[in-house]
């Protein structure tokens, strides 16, 4: 929050940003390393699922040219 008064980066009001600050009930009471936590952990869903999709589109290309 760029001027610390509650009014967010536009200066439009609370939860107006990328929800990161203290004015996002989400992350009140959680230390940083939490956060750090929870993000790695949304990360490497991201990661996995996009890995599944690759995979299984190889798998369905290498059938489709008859390859095993």
């Amino acid at each position: 929050m760029p001027g610390f008064n509650g009014r967010g980066p536009d200066g439009t009001g609370a939860m107006t940003g990328r929800r990161m600050g203290q004015c996002n009930p989400d992350t009140k009471g959680r230390t940083d390393d939490e956060l750090k936590r929870a993000i790695a952990g949304l990360v490497a869903v991201v990661i996995i699922g996009a890995t599944e999709i690759v995979w299984n589109w190889i798998k369905e290309k290498r059938l489709k040219s008859g390859l095993k």
